[in-house]
């Protein structure tokens, strides 16, 4: 039990410093809000909250499906209020291209670990 707490605080560490480094670059293209970084991260989070939810507690479908399902559904919600805001005007085509990027890049990231961590548990 022991290593497993050790794994989660280095894994939150990881992300922590991930961020930080991720907000740092965001924040040198000049963006006009920080919003859409706000509200990833915020669902990330929830995302891992769910994860350790569901391993935790049986689920019929599985806690990989469930990961996938839950993850998607926060990838087509991001996305979706991205669009409705550049379709709304209220960013512009910079910021949509830059934060389309970040999202593109975030979303492979988490893929690539959740992927490695069912593949050791």
């Amino acid at each position: 039990m022991d290593i497993l707490v050790f794994l989660f605080l280095k894994l939150f560490f990881f992300w922590a410093i991930l961020t930080i480094f991720e907000v740092a670059v965001i924040y040198s293209m000049e963006v006009s809000t920080f919003k859409y970084i706000k509200l990833l991260k915020f669902l990330e989070f929830f995302y891992a909250i769910l994860t350790i939810i569901s391993i935790d507690f049986y689920l019929h479908i599985g806690p990989k499906v469930f990961s996938y399902l839950i993850y998607s559904l926060f990838i087509m919600t991001y996305f979706g209020i991205l669009i409705y805001d550049f379709w709304k005007k209220k960013i512009t085509k910079k910021d949509f291209i830059i934060y389309f990027i970040y999202f593109f890049i975030d979303v492979v990231l988490v893929y690539l670990s959740s992927v490695m961590a069912f593949l050791f548990f």
